[in-house]
C-alpha cells in the first residue's frame, strides 16, 4: 500500500498519522510501508545452530594456520562462531562443518563454506559466505579446499 506524504503552508501533513520518511521541503515522496518491521538488517534467516567447526585460514604468503569452534548461527549468506584463537577482519576461510542430518538416512555429509572474516571480537568471529556446498564424506576424512567448477 503506498501512501503519499508531502508539505503544505502549515507544515508537514501525512495520510497517516506515523510519518514514515523525512520530507523534503516542496516535494512529495511515495513511500512503501514494510510488512514487517524488524530492527534486523541482515537479508537472510538466522538460525541458531551449536555444531562443531574446523577452518583453514587461506594465505599464500605464510604457512596456512588452522583451527576449530562451534557454530553460534548460520544463513544463507553468513556464519557466526567462535574459535580457539583470534582471526582478523579480512582474513579468508575455509570452514567446514559436519552436518547432522544424514543423506538418505545412511551418508554423512559434511558442509563446506568460503568466505571472508567481516568481524572479529577475541573469539567470536562474523563470516561472510562467498561460496557454499555440501559433501558427502567417509569416517576420518578431512575437507579440502573448495575449487571452481569447469564448464
Amino acid at each position: 500500500m503506498d501512501y503519499v506524504i508531502g508539505t503544505s503552508s502549515t507544515g508537514l501533513r501525512a495520510d497517516l498519522s506515523l510519518i514514515l520518511n523525512i520530507v523534503e521541503s516542496g516535494r512529495e515522496h511515495r513511500v512503501r510501508i514494510p510488512r514487517d518491521v524488524s530492527p534486523e538488517r541482515r537479508a537472510g534467516t538466522r538460525f541458531p545452530l551449536g555444531l562443531e567447526v574446523r577452518y583453514t585460514v587461506l594465505d599464500r604468503r605464510a604457512t596456512q594456520k588452522t583451527g576449530f569452534g562451534c557454530t553460534i548461527d548460520l544463513s544463507s549468506s553468513g556464519l557466526s562462531f567462535t574459535t580457539n584463537q583470534p582471526l582478523l577482519p579480512g582474513q579468508k576461510l575455509d570452514v567446514s562443518i559436519e552436518w547432522p542430518v544424514l543423506l538418505d538416512g545412511a551418508i554423512k555429509l559434511q558442509l563446506v563454506i568460503s568466505g571472508v572474516v567481516v568481524r572479529a571480537d577475541t573469539t567470536l568471529i562474523a563470516l561472510r559466505i562467498k561460496r557454499h556446498e555440501f559433501r558427502t564424506r567417509r569416517v576420518g576424512l578431512k575437507a579440502g579446499p573448495l575449487e571452481e567448477s569447469v564448464g
